[in-house]
C-alpha cells in the first residue's frame, strides 16, 4: 500500500497491488502485455481523518514495530501529532507539543519510536514514545 496526503484534512491509504509493475519495469510491462500501458493509480482502501491540512501537505508515516500497535501517522496543522489505527482508522493517540505546524513526521522501524517537525514558529524536532499498548 501507498500513503498520500491531501489539502482537504484527509489522509488515504491506496492498494496498488494487483500485478501492477511500476518505474523502470515499464518496458518490461508492455512487453509482456501485448504493448498495452502500464496501469496508473489505485484503488482508494482507506481514508483518515482528524488532523488539519489546509495550506500544507503534511507526511505521514507507519509505525509498525509492535504488532499490537500498527498505526499511521500523520503531521498536522494544529501542531499536533496523529495516531490513527492501521485498521480502525479511529486516532489511538494525539501527541501535543509543537508550537506550529506539523509537517515532518517518521516511525522506526523496529522500535515504538516517532519523530517529528515543526515548521517556523516552532524549528523543533522532537521524538516520542508512544503511549503504552493495552494487552
Amino acid at each position: 500500500p501507498t500513503k498520500r496526503g491531501t489539502l482537504d484534512s484527509k489522509l488515504r491509504l491506496y492498494d496498488v497491488s494487483g500485478g501492477r509493475e511500476r518505474g523502470s519495469f515499464g518496458n518490461e510491462y508492455r512487453r509482456l502485455h501485448n504493448n498495452r500501458p502500464q496501469p496508473r493509480g489505485g484503488k482508494c482502501s482507506k481514508t483518515y481523518a482528524g488532523h488539519k491540512n489546509s495550506k500544507f501537505c503534511a507526511f505521514s508515516a507507519f509505525l509498525s514495530a509492535n504488532p499490537k500497535r500498527q498505526c499511521v501517522v500523520s503531521g498536522s496543522e494544529d501542531g499536533k501529532v496523529h495516531l490513527y489505527d492501521l485498521q480502525s482508522r479511529m486516532i489511538r493517540q494525539t501527541l501535543e507539543g509543537h508550537h506550529d505546524a506539523v509537517l515532518a513526521v517518521d516511525a522506526h522501524d523496529s522500535l515504538e519510536l516517532i519523530g517529528s517537525g515543526g515548521m517556523a514558529n516552532d524549528k523543533s524536532v522532537r521524538f516520542w514514545a508512544p503511549a503504552k499498548v493495552d494487552t
